[in-house]
């Protein structure tokens, strides 16, 4: 049987481990790693804060954590992998632009993004409970949208709130709810539970009950977008993929039991921490705090 390619992350795994035993250049490969984690080993191992042997341990506890998501590269073999697969690893890689530390990879090109404004013409309407539905066609996509006012209008200004790729539907809101600014009191708290759950990450101090239970409150409203200002979070946040939001539900809701003293909920979080796409949850909670902090001044 063919041997499966190597993943993305599983290139950027094999890429770091050249660096730390001395075989390839910082520039050129890890400026162009997406992973937040794979980058500290590889920086705190730039400046000296690791030895090779830490990071290669470091390197080994990675994979170890992360075991569901790699097939080919195992800690018995990461440093006995064949050329091949290292060059393979090396031209999946170099092909990438330069990346700053946070960056992720430009996304699937799609007419369509969540936020854009719209607007299209009506080729039919439905009138369904107190709402009356447009629904139009625009490359290629099925476009709808609903509005009390029940005319009968022959295009549709609105904004996407969101995309099914799959069934190539597009869904406009014709309002401004979800798209209202976040009022300051509510900044000043994101702020402070974006400190705080970045806290957690550096140094694995639980946050407080209060912090915790916004946090819970944030991955709702992302959810939910029952929120006037779902969609402006959504966008501090750097636009986090659902299927991301959805694991960081479960941890937020440990951290709640945690914040409360429960020792099974603490001894889950150490066990666990990387299966709810860590580095994507720092990254959002960064862009979290550099909003809330830089619209409160």
């Amino acid at each position: 049987m063919a041997k499966r390619p190597l993943t993305p992350r599983e290139s950027e795994l094999v890429a770091t481990a050249l660096f730390v035993v001395g075989t390839v250049p910082y520039a050129g490969h890890i400026d162009r790693l997406e992973s937040l984690t794979l980058r500290d080993i590889a920086d705190d191992h730039l400046t000296g804060k690791l030895t090779s042997a830490d990071a290669i341990e470091a390197l080994d506890q990675y994979i170890y954590v992360r075991r569901h998501r790699f097939k080919n590269v195992t800690p018995h073999n990461l440093w006995t992998l064949d050329d091949r697969t290292e060059q393979e690893a090396l031209r999946h890689i170099s092909k990438r632009p330069e990346l700053k530390k946070g960056q992720t990879l430009n996304k699937r090109n799609q007419p369509f993004q969540v936020g854009q404004d719209i607007e299209f013409k009506v080729d039919k309407h439905i009138d369904r409970g107190q709402f009356r539905i447009y629904i139009g066609k625009q490359q290629g996509y099925t476009c709808k949208a609903q509005s009390k006012e029940r005319e009968k209008l022959k295009s549709i200004s609105g904004w996407v709130t969101h995309v099914d790729l799959k069934d190539r539907l597009v869904f406009v809101n014709v309002t401004d709810f979800g798209r209202l600014a976040i009022e300051p009191s509510m900044k000043q708290e994101f702020e402070s539970m974006s400190a705080s759950m970045l806290g957690w990450f550096a140094t694995a101090t639980i946050p407080s009950e209060e912090d915790a239970l916004l946090a819970k409150r944030m991955i709702a409203t992302l959810q939910r977008r029952d929120q006037p200002y779902w969609f402006t979070l959504t966008t501090a946040l750097n636009h986090p993929r659902p299927e991301h939001v959805k694991r960081w539900g479960t941890v937020v809701n440990l951290l709640v039991k945690a914040s409360n003293g429960d020792q099974k909920a603490i001894q889950t979080l150490e066990t666990q921490e990387d299966k709810y796409f860590k580095d994507a949850f720092i990254r959002a909670l960064r862009s979290l705090h550099q909003e809330m902090t830089k619209q409160l001044n």
